[in-house]
C-alpha cells in the first residue's frame, strides 16, 4: 500500500508538472502570437496610412495636374502680343573720299563693308531694316563719280546687305544722276542681292509702293522725293510719269488709301524733303506731315537735309504716330573740315538709327497694331587716315559705348558732342512707361 500511494503520489506530481509545463508553453505561444499580431497590425496600419497618404498624394497630384492643364489651356487661349522691330537710317552717299577709302589698290576692287562693321549689330537684328540709298549703281563703264552726278560701285550694295538692310529707298534727288540707265541698273542690282527697293519704277505696270509681310505684320512703304535735280529731261514724257516718285499729294494719298485697302497693319512714308543743313524742319514739312497722318500713314521718316531734325510721337485719333523730320547722314564725306561753304557743317557728320517696335494686340476678336516703342541710336562718321589713305567708320555713339575700342583720345570729344547734338532733338518713346 505504501508503495502504491508512493507511486500514486509520484504519478500525481508528474502529471501536475506536465500540466504546468503545458500551460506555460501554451501561454508562451500565445504571447508570441499576440506580439506578432500587434506587429502585423502596426505594419498593416503603417501600410494602410501610407496607402492613404499615397492616395491623397495621387488625388492631390491629379488635382495639381488638372490645374496646370487648365492654366496651360488658359495661356493658350490668351495669346501674348506679337512684336517686330524696324530700323531706319538716313542718307547713304558716296563722295570721292568714300570711293578712295573703299578702293583696294592691290585688287583694284572696292570694298565698303568696313564702313558698317561697328553699326552692323544694330541693323542686322531688326526684322525690317530700311535706308535711303542716295546714289546709283550704273556700272563701271559710266565711271564712278561723286557730286553732282553720283555713280557708285555695285559692291556698296554688298556692304549694305552685309550690314543687314532689307529695303533701300531710291526716291531722292540723285535718282536720275545716270539717267534711265542708272535707275534700271540700280533696281536690277538691288534685286539681285535679294533686297527690295521703293521710290523708283522699272515699268509703268509696277506699283509705286511696296508691301512686305514680316511675322504676320503687313507693312507698306511709300517713298517720295521733292526733286530730281532738274534731271527729268533725261527721261521721255511717258517715263517721267512713272519712273521716279516725285512728291504729289494726290498720288501719295492714293497710295496710302490703296495700302489701307489691302489691310496693311502699318504704313511707313519715307519722305525726301526739307531744306539742306537746316536743323529745324520747314513749315512745308510740318504741313505735309499732318496730311500724311490724316490720310493714314503711321510712321514718317525724313531724309535730305543732311543734318538731324527733331523726332516726336503725336497722337492721331487716339493712336500714337511717329515722325522724324530728318535722320541726317548715315554715311558720307560731309565734314566739319571740308572746304565747302555750308552752314552747320559740324552736324553733317551726325546720323541716327531709329529703332521702332510694333506690337499686335487682339481687341474684341480683331488685331490692332500699335507703336510700342521708339529708341534712337546716334551715329557719327569718324574719318581718319591710314598709310595716307582716308578711312570712314560709322560709330554708334551711345553713352555706354564711349569705352569701346573704336572710341579713343582722338575722337572721344567729337563722339560725345555728336551724341549730345542728336539726342537733344530726339524723343524716345515707350508705350508702357
Amino acid at each position: 500500500m505504501k508503495k502504491y500511494y508512493k507511486c500514486a503520489a509520484i504519478i500525481t506530481i508528474f502529471l501536475f508538472l506536465i500540466s504546468l509545463l503545458g500551460c506555460d508553453l501554451t501561454s508562451g505561444n500565445r504571447e508570441v502570437n499576440t506580439s506578432s499580431d500587434i506587429e502585423n497590425e502596426i505594419s498593416e496600419g503603417e501600410n494602410k496610412e501610407s496607402d492613404e497618404k499615397n492616395q491623397e498624394k495621387e488625388v492631390s497630384k491629379g488635382e495639381e495636374t488638372t490645374l496646370d492643364e487648365t492654366h496651360s489651356n488658359e495661356e493658350e487661349q490668351i495669346e501674348e502680343p506679337k512684336t517686330i522691330t524696324i530700323t531706319a537710317v538716313g542718307d547713304i552717299m558716296c563722295h570721292n573720299s568714300n570711293l578712295e577709302s573703299a578702293f583696294d589698290p592691290d585688287t583694284g576692287k572696292y570694298d565698303f563693308t568696313r564702313v558698317f562693321e561697328y553699326v552692323k549689330e544694330y541693323i542686322e537684328d531688326a526684322d525690317l531694316a530700311i535706308a535711303n540709298f542716295e546714289t546709283v549703281t550704273a556700272g563701271e563703264e559710266e565711271k564712278y563719280t561723286s557730286f553732282p552726278y553720283f555713280n557708285t560701285p555695285d559692291s556698296i550694295l554688298d556692304a549694305l546687305k552685309y550690314a543687314g538692310f532689307h529695303v533701300l529707298v531710291t526716291a531722292n534727288n540723285h535718282a536720275l544722276d545716270r539717267k534711265k540707265k542708272g535707275v534700271l541698273s540700280t533696281i536690277e542690282k538691288i534685286n539681285e542681292r535679294g533686297m527690295r527697293h521703293v521710290g523708283t519704277l522699272a515699268t509703268p505696270k509696277d506699283d509705286r509702293f511696296i508691301t512686305v509681310d514680316i511675322k504676320g505684320f503687313k507693312i507698306s512703304i511709300i517713298a517720295y522725293s521733292y526733286s530730281c535735280n532738274g534731271n527729268s529731261p533725261f527721261l521721255t514724257e511717258e517715263e517721267q510719269k512713272y519712273m521716279l516718285n516725285l512728291i504729289d499729294e494726290e498720288k501719295i494719298k492714293e497710295d496710302i488709301e490703296k495700302a489701307k485697302e489691302i489691310n496693311s497693319d502699318i504704313i511707313i512714308a519715307y519722305m525726301h524733303w526739307g531744306n539742306e543743313y537746316h536743323r529745324t524742319q520747314s513749315v512745308h514739312q510740318e504741313q505735309l506731315a499732318e496730311k500724311l497722318f490724316d490720310w493714314g500713314a503711321d510712321i514718317v521718316l525724313g531724309t535730305h537735309p543732311h543734318v538731324i531734325q527733331k523726332s516726336e510721337v503725336i497722337e492721331v485719333e487716339g493712336s500714337p504716330k511717329y515722325i522724324i523730320y530728318s535722320m541726317g547722314n548715315f554715311i558720307s564725306n560731309f565734314s566739319r573740315n571740308d572746304q565747302a561753304q555750308r552752314p552747320n557743317k559740324v552736324y553733317t557728320e551726325d546720323g541716327v538709327i531709329v529703332r521702332i517696335t510694333l506690337e499686335k494686340q487682339s481687341e474684341n476678336g480683331e488685331d490692332k497694331t500699335i507703336l510700342k516703342s521708339v529708341r534712337h541710336i546716334p551715329t557719327w562718321v569718324d574719318k581718319y587716315y591710314e598709310n595716307g589713305r582716308p578711312v570712314h567708320r560709322i560709330l554708334p555713339v551711345l553713352r555706354e559705348n564711349m569705352e569701346k575700342e573704336y572710341i579713343n583720345d582722338n575722337n572721344r570729344k567729337k563722339a560725345e558732342d555728336s551724341y549730345d547734338h542728336t539726342m537733344e532733338l530726339m524723343t524716345d518713346y515707350n508705350l508702357y512707361e
